[in-house]
């Protein structure tokens, strides 16, 4: 009997205009994948001989697509994609030595049409902020390992037929937003199994000042995604950022400060702000147990501070998407 042949993968990179990651991140994917991999780097409303060097050996292609934001690009690339698998990676993110080999083992051994990975424990951007926001991703996509119903643009795989059976990418997203989590999610209603598979590691690149994370979280990630759980009726499915622990966090979190703005009017204030603190660490110790091997203790109180930020955020995001939901109903109904 002949051996299985190997999976070929279809590798597409969008580039946002004059990205400072995109040569770093070239050279980590051609050093980790096979001569029977396609690399293609989509460039988005761009165009640049600064990638010559990669283009020349001929084993990347450069395509340049009308400025319309990741989603269009991958999908651009997707549909100039020869192999039958497609990978998705983010130009802000250096593939490990192994990351395609693991791959490639994983969806060879089972039935799965896809996996997304993880990031790793060593983020290279070295400010609180950025780590704080970097491991909290690594976190969550540790803990959540193995399950499935999810895809993720930063590093994801799935088959070709699986891809252009939902559709692709939904190019109405014109930013970076929760664009792959709406591909996950047409690809579990349509029966498609994609899973997270932890094991499979890359570095992120980015940078996170405060300002950033904040508006990251309320507007691109918590507001567009609980109007996507309702719309795909994903309410009672929890997976990652979104289960009942951190809906009760999230409460905890955002009743602390609360509290304490009613320090000068109630004596009761001080108590219930110390209760809920130490209440949201004890739903939270997983998390800080974690946090308690990659942050000096001195870091440690920003970090709580920051992860309050983070939630509160989220909620902030969730108050702003039930508004716009029933500002929609309202219309609907007056129509």
């Amino acid at each position: 009997m002949s051996a299985p042949s190997p999976l070929n993968l279809s590798i597409i990179i969008p580039v946002k205009r004059d990205d400072p990651f995109i040569d770093r991140c070239l050279s980590a994917v051609l050093d980790a994948c096979r001569l029977n991999h396609e690399v293609m780097v989509v460039l988005d409303g761009w165009e640049t001989d600064r990638l010559e060097k990669f283009t020349v050996t001929g084993r990347v292609s450069v395509h340049s697509h009308a400025s319309a934001g990741p989603a269009a690009c991958r999908d651009f690339g997707a549909r100039l994609a020869t192999n039958e698998w497609l990978c998705f990676v983010d130009s802000d993110v250096l593939v490990r030595a192994d990351s395609f080999d693991k791959t490639i083992a994983i969806l060879s051994d089972c039935e799965d049409d896809g996996l997304i990975g993880s990031y790793d424990q060593r983020p290279e951007a070295g400010s609180t902020v950025s780590r704080f926001r970097n491991l909290l991703h690594h976190y969550h996509h540790q803990r959540n390992h193995g399950i499935p119903g999810v895809f993720w643009g930063a590093f994801g795989i799935v088959r070709r037929s699986a891809y252009f059976a939902v559709g692709g990418f939904d190019t109405s997203f014109r930013r970076a937003s929760v664009e792959d989590i709406e591909l996950g999610y047409r690809l579990a209603e349509h029966g498609y199994v994609v899973r997270i598979r932890s094991e499979v590691q890359v570095c992120h690149l980015k940078r996170w000042t405060l300002k950033h994370m904040i508006h990251t979280d309320i507007f691109l990630r918590a507001k567009p995604w609980t109007i996507l759980m309702r719309r795909y009726d994903r309410r009672n499915d929890r997976p990652l950022n979104t289960s009942a622990r951190e809906q009760l966090s999230a409460a905890l979190a955002c009743l602390t400060p609360m509290a304490l703005t009613g320090l000068p009017i109630s004596r009761w204030a001080l108590p219930v702000s110390i209760l809920s603190l130490i209440c949201f660490m004890v739903v939270q110790i997983d998390y800080y147990r974690f946090a308690r091997q990659q942050f000096s203790l001195v870091r440690l109180p920003q970090i709580v501070l920051l992860h309050h930020i983070y939630f509160c955020s989220a909620v902030t995001g969730w108050v702003l998407a039930m508004i716009t939901l029933a500002s929609a109903q309202k219309r609907f109904e007056h129509a």
